[in-house]
């Protein structure tokens, strides 16, 4: 009864369970991300390596986010991530 916080689901397990990556492109993704950290001491989001790698698309993010129930916004801080951490959409 509210006692227990329901842990939320992963990002990167999200897209594995919508079929928009794959275990592989995760895993690269989280290397990237670690890689990232300790070279620059920067947090990047694996969001934005996804899509700067092209795996994901900003409405992927979008979807993602709402269904981890991160908040209003997602759209926004899909655009965020793009300016901040990768190259423009296409």
């Amino acid at each position: 009864m509210g006692l227990f916080k329901k842990e939320r689901k992963k990002f990167g397990e999200i897209l594995i369970d919508k079929g928009l990556a794959t275990k592989k492109d995760i895993e690269e993704a989280l290397r990237l991300q670690k890689e990232i950290f300790d070279t620059k001491q920067i947090q990047k989001k694996i969001g934005a390596i996804l899509l700067e790698k092209g795996v994901i698309e900003l409405e992927d993010i979008d979807k993602v986010l709402a269904e981890q129930g991160s908040g209003e916004g997602f759209f926004l801080k899909g655009i965020i991530y793009s300016l901040f951490h990768s190259k423009q959409p296409k």
